[in-house]
């Protein structure tokens, strides 16, 4: 019954994280719509591959989340910049491609290009790590949660963010017939805004 409720809580915790509205979400809306659901996927396993190196370093390394709190005003700045800089050149990108499967028959566009993405846009921000952290020290001292429940705990979660981010690229791929080819424009800059302002947020929130 404990199995149940940790893959319970677990699950619904990840289902709450991954309609977050943030860069993940437009960027699996965004290269789903232009490039087909598949590199939404890829996106999503990125996306999981930088939630597994956090939750590792949240359950076994306090000394490394008090390393990343020192330096966390570096971090934020680095990262930011990036997401800012992704933002600026997804806004003023002219020509989007909107041939399906295009992403495929470009070697610079290459699976490990999106599955890179997903993991780049989730691994910058610090706020994913605090998150994990956060949860993880809810679990031990709330629910008295041990190790082997924390471990059953998010898995589940990892499980739920990934089908939850399957649906967000699938849905996004199905609506694709009924958008106007220079709609695409807009979702570009609608998400490079979205990472601009995640972006300076990250960057510039230490200082305002």
């Amino acid at each position: 019954m404990h199995f149940l409720t940790c893959s319970f809580q677990g699950f619904v915790t990840g289902i709450a994280l991954s309609l977050m509205l943030g860069t993940v979400f437009f960027a699996l809306i965004r290269n789903s719509l232009i490039y087909g659901y598949k590199t939404g996927v890829y996106i999503a396993l990125g996306v999981i591959a930088s939630d597994i190196i956090f939750i590792s370093l949240a359950l076994l390394s306090h000394g490394f989340a008090v390393f990343l709190k020192q330096y966390e005003l570096l971090i934020s700045v680095s990262g930011g910049s990036i997401l800012a800089l992704m933002g600026l050149f997804m806004f003023f990108k002219k020509n989007v491609n909107i041939k399906e499967g295009i992403a495929f028959d470009n070697p610079n566009n290459s699976v490990f290009y999106f599955i890179s993405n997903g993991f780049l846009i989730n691994i910058v921000n610090p706020v994913n790590f605090f998150s994990w952290l956060t949860i993880s020290s809810m679990l031990t001292i709330r629910f008295d949660y041990q190790l082997n429940d924390k471990i059953v705990f998010f898995a589940s979660s990892l499980v739920s963010i990934f089908l939850i981010e399957f649906l967000i690229a699938y849905g996004a791929y199905k609506i694709k017939p009924f958008i106007q080819p220079k709609w695409f424009i807009w979702v570009n800059r609608i998400s490079g805004i979205i990472f601009l302002l995640v972006g300076l947020k990250l960057a510039l929130g230490q200082f305002i």
